[in-house]
């Protein structure tokens, strides 16, 4: 072979070697919360997957015609900037296609010298005077659990590892023939250095593209509890519903995750 054959090959294997070192961006799922500030698509997406499901599962229709406030609670607890103020609004809107009439705020007139009534609790009878009829029933959300959990899994790439590994072997194999029946101390340097080089592509290649990727599935899940608790005549009841939707975070697909619902 000549001289500038092997030139030809060396341009040929550097080409090769910049293309396997390019990159592209994919969305990936950050497992820990405190990799980012702000909640990424993914991180918010599975959360209200499972608010939704949960939501859709609560039954409403003793509430028919009825006057309702919302007072919602959870454990840890909850923000009113996370998943409360959108498990506020679902359950608003879910009552009132149930057929009730939601009273977001009573209005109240307060007397001079009169204490405001804390958060959640009726006005106090002295000192206060309400201007609108008290609700039918008061709706007590209770958010048991809610938010995102992450299930890291190390699989096997079995046709990508099976690929690295007969790069590797049969360059070296193929090195070890052609070095036997070179005639030549050029041909023998020419073999070994392929060997080499093939072997070097191999361990590069496996560098690069691990064959034991990590699967990380994010794992939204909320279970709400809703007791209605009546101010007049009227049963209490309770309705409870649950929801879970998963995200897996795979590096083998195009998007870089799969949305399983």
């Amino acid at each position: 072979m000549s001289d500038h054959m092997i030139s030809k090959c060396w341009v040929i294997a550097g080409a090769i070697a910049m293309l396997w070192s390019c990159k592209y961006n994919k969305e990936t799922v950050p497992i820990r919360r405190a990799e980012t500030d702000i909640r990424v698509p993914n991180q918010q997406r599975v959360v209200a997957l499972a608010t939704d499901q949960a939501v859709e599962a609560l039954d409403f229709a003793k509430l028919a015609g009825k006057t309702v406030s919302i007072e919602l609670t959870g454990i840890f607890p909850h923000s009113y900037d996370d998943l409360l103020a959108y498990l506020q609004a679902q359950v608003e809107a879910k009552v009132a296609r149930a057929g009730a009439r939601v009273i977001v705020q009573q209005p109240v007139l307060m007397l001079p010298g009169a204490t405001p009534a804390a958060a959640g609790q009726a006005p106090a009878s002295q000192g206060a005077l309400s201007l609108t009829e008290p609700p039918d029933y008061r709706l007590l959300v209770n958010v048991s659990w809610g938010g995102a959990d992450v299930r890291d899994k190390v699989t096997t790439d079995e046709p990508l590892l099976t690929k690295q590994i007969g790069l590797g072997v049969g360059g070296l194999i193929s090195g070890a023939l052609l070095f036997v029946i070179s005639d030549s101390a050029f041909r023998q340097t020419f073999a070994v250095t392929g060997a080499l080089v093939t072997t070097g592509w191999s361990v590069g290649w496996f560098v690069k593209k691990s064959p034991f990727p990590h699967v990380t599935t994010l794992i939204g899940r909320a279970r709400i509890v809703a007791q209605a608790v009546p101010t007049k005549e009227g049963v209490a009841f309770t309705t409870e519903g649950a929801g879970e939707s998963k995200i897996v975070n795979d590096e083998r697909v195009p998007e870089g995750y799969m949305v399983v619902r």
